[in-house]
């Protein structure tokens, strides 16, 4: 799905008009904080962010609300969710919260009476456009990032950079360039939706004739291009800039066909051992100034309504045309671009 700017809005008024946005109630976050507090800590399952930027994260949750203690989990969106079946079907509720860039792992879910529904007070605070992610409230986007084209600046000049998505089959760039597997990556797998859409099914097999690298997490298009080991990339441009504004060899642009937008929802898991932890960690994490001060300080793009991005970082507001897949085509198109990838290049 190809979203301009007017029909983004036009989306942000469905959800204005969603009955549960208008529900949402003020909440008493003193007396939630004091009985998170007796159940001490939590466990979060999260994708979308380094290792580094979430852990910060959950040291930062702590320091505002001492005595609850975030045990972090960070891995790929599949792997990640691997994990949280197998917990499942062994029984152990080890996960409370679970963050990862798949829709369809909280479709999934949410069809298994798996996810305990909870509308955060915070939602309110957040940028319409990203409200009403689940009709039903139980799951919400809680950070997002866009896939833009990415170059090693000491490889490529500014002008020879890619333009658009199909120059990454362009022969010059043959063996040079690298993108992420959809089976490992949800944010993989959403830019594939989108390059299906735009190009064919046919486009996957070009991409393996063009020699084009594979990873396994679109962090890793970033970290590759960087070293040197590839020129261009199809990767998370909020991290790029972030690398770049510490001096790495690495630019971003956005297609002309534009960058396709990762939302990355969150959720409660029904069988939590900690569920006023949880809460309490859900109100943070989708709407407290502490996440809004981190999404600028590493360059992700803010939810929280009237923030500001930082420089460099390409915020809602800016990005027209938008890609964007919806949760029922990441249910249903997910197999066959994985399908697709693994006949294309073979693994």
């Amino acid at each position: 799905m190809q979203l301009r700017r007017r029909e983004f809005g036009l989306l942000a008024a469905g959800a204005l008009a969603a009955p549960y946005v208008v529900r949402a109630q003020p909440i008493n976050l003193a007396a939630l904080h004091e009985a998170a507090r007796k159940e001490g800590e939590l466990t979060w399952y999260t994708v979308p962010q380094t290792s580094e930027v979430a852990e910060k994260m959950g040291r930062t949750f702590s320091t505002r609300y001492p005595g609850v203690k975030v045990n972090v989990v960070r891995t790929t969106a599949q792997v990640a969710f691997q994990r949280l079946n197998q917990d499942l079907k062994a029984g152990t509720p080890n996960c409370d919260v679970f963050t990862s860039t798949d829709l369809a792992h909280y479709v999934d879910l949410k069809g298994r009476n798996l996810l305990l529904k909870y509308l955060p007070a915070a939602v309110a605070q957040q940028d319409k456009r990203v409200q009403n992610m689940d009709p039903d409230a139980y799951f919400h986007a809680s950070s997002c990032f866009m896939m833009g084209l990415i170059y090693n600046t000491q490889k490529v000049q500014a002008a020879a950079a890619p333009k658009s998505w199909n120059d990454l089959l362009d022969a010059k760039w043959s063996g040079a360039a690298l993108v992420a597997h959809p089976a490992y990556s949800g944010a993989a797998g959403a830019w594939c939706i989108e390059m299906r859409k735009l190009f064919g099914e046919g486009w996957f097999a070009k991409l393996a004739a063009a020699k084009a690298h594979v990873s396994r997490s679109t962090i890793d298009a970033v970290t590759t291009v960087i070293s040197g080991e590839a020129s261009i990339s199809a990767g998370p441009m909020s991290l790029a800039a972030r690398s770049a504004s510490r001096g790495n060899p690495v630019a971003t642009l956005a297609p002309k066909e534009g960058p396709v937008l990762i939302l990355s929802p969150s959720a409660i898991m029904a069988n939590t051992r900690r569920p006023n932890a949880s809460r309490l960690f859900m109100e943070w994490l989708l709407g407290s100034e502490d996440t809004e001060r981190i999404s600028v300080e590493e360059f992700s793009v803010p939810l929280r309504a009237n923030a500001k991005p930082a420089p460099g970082v390409l915020g809602l507001s800016y990005a027209s045309p938008l890609l964007a897949p919806t949760p029922p085509q990441m249910v249903a198109q997910i197999p066959k671009v994985i399908e697709l990838w693994r006949d294309a290049f073979g693994v």
